[in-house]
């Protein structure tokens, strides 16, 4: 089993940490402060981490021969993301100890873009995806960092306490035909969990998308009906239909999406 440490205990490296301990794996988890830190739930080792400073000695320490999970989300409201750029330069000064990087980024990256994107697409011309195609590539071009690599773009996040049916803006929900890329965060650790159990991986670059094939329109008119919620009044697309392709995240041995329609939610 392996030694890890996730900087970014928030909705989903929280998640992440106890289902890596309750598989046997040895779990350190960061959040910025002493009273959050307090909440951290008991399957994860506690760690200061303001994401603005040096990192500590302790958190230092325990990097050689552990995989390191960047799961800061990144947030560009206040000051157009400079900030969370600046903490992944400081992590990647240290990282240069650890057996392996792994950074939780998302499928924003292709915003903008139309059709069906992979992983060997350019980014689209969005802001968010210009700041997340800058974040993964200041992790995969780090001079001194791990020897392996991995860039996990992460669909829109479903799981406990986000489910589908509260993503409507006002009861409103555009681009009824479009296609839903959306994962589960049980899918997320399960191939998380696989990869640290594998060791590697053959691309450094990994769609995660549950392969839904319903369109949004069914998919989320299920899901309010399964929360007994009113159905969203869907109209006209603001924005390219785009489909992300994850078939490559398939090629981990062992892994399957189990997440795939609302009713499994």
């Amino acid at each position: 089993m392996a030694s890890v440490v996730i900087l970014g205990c928030g909705w989903l490296g929280t998640q992440l940490g106890v289902q890596l301990s309750t598989q046997g794996h040895q779990v350190w988890g960061s959040r910025r402060s002493s009273e959050r830190l307090a909440t951290l739930p008991a399957q994860i080792q506690p760690l200061q981490w303001d994401g603005l400073s040096p990192l500590s000695q302790e958190i230092c320490q325990l990097l050689p021969d552990s995989w390191l999970i960047l799961a800061m989300p990144p947030a560009a409201a206040q000051d157009g993301g400079a900030s969370y750029l600046r903490s992944l330069q400081i992590v990647l000064a240290q990282a240069n100890t650890a057996q392996a990087l792994v950074l939780c980024s998302s499928s924003g990256v292709y915003a903008g873009l139309a059709g069906e994107v992979c992983e060997a697409d350019a980014p689209g011309p969005e802001p968010r995806a210009q700041l997340l195609w800058q974040a993964e590539q200041l992790v995969l071009q780090a001079a001194q960092c791990a020897s392996q690599r991995y860039v996990l773009r992460l669909a829109g996040l479903i799981g406990p306490g986000r489910h589908p049916a509260g993503f409507t803006r006002r009861g409103v929900m555009a681009g009824p035909e479009q296609p839903v890329n959306l994962v589960h965060s049980a899918d997320i650790c399960r191939w998380l969990n696989l990869l640290l159990n594998h060791g590697a991986f053959p691309a450094s670059v990994v769609n995660l998308c549950a392969p839904i094939k319903c369109s949004k329109a069914e998919f989320y008119t299920a899901a309010c009906q399964q929360q007994r919620l009113t159905v969203p009044q869907f109209i006209a697309a603001t924005e390219p239909s785009r489909r992300v392709n994850a078939a490559l995240s398939l090629q981990l041995p062992g892994f399957s999406y189990q997440h795939l329609d609302a009713g499994g939610l």
